[in-house]
């Protein structure tokens, strides 16, 4: 990770959930077991989206779940695939399957992005043929290279 100036950390006893310092409509759940790697992509993510962040797939699935059921879907999802129990491929997996179940298929389907330490061609056509993922990041992602990336699916604007 690069150093880089962020916001204040959430103070202790705080939800999951933050709050975007910017007016925005986007949606942004991250999935990571790495709680340092979870405030990054937090912080970092603020600024643009209301963030929802889950510490493994199991809890994304739930967030995942009660965000649709309130019709208040995500618009991305970052996810992790390194993490007990539940990997990332297995969670976006449940994620498309609880989509399907809602009716959201095509262009009304969450737009996933893995981030993984793992860069290996299984890994990768996984994240793109069974999770359709719309990009897949190594780890260590830099602040500048993941709004790269977010910027040219149009997920954040230039702001």
């Amino acid at each position: 990770m690069s150093a880089s100036p962020l916001t204040q950390p959430p103070q202790a006893g705080k939800s999951a959930r933050v709050q975007p310092s910017l007016e925005t409509s986007m949606r942004a759940l991250i999935v990571d077991d790495d709680p340092i790697n979870r405030l990054f992509l937090e912080e970092l993510l603020s600024y643009h989206a209301e963030v929802t962040a889950a510490s493994s797939g199991r809890q994304a699935v739930e967030l995942f779940r009660h965000a649709l059921e309130a019709g208040m879907p995500f618009d991305f999802v970052l996810s992790d695939i390194m993490m007990p129990d539940m990997d990332g491929h297995q969670t976006v997996e449940k994620l498309r399957s609880l989509e399907q179940d809602h009716g959201l298929l095509g262009d009304q389907a969450v737009r996933v992005i893995m981030i993984s330490a793992l860069d290996d061609a299984k890994h990768v056509n996984r994240a793109f043929f069974q999770g359709n993922a719309l990009s897949y990041l190594t780890k260590p992602v830099t602040n500048e290279a993941l709004l790269a990336e977010l910027r040219k699916f149009e997920l954040i604007s230039d702001k």
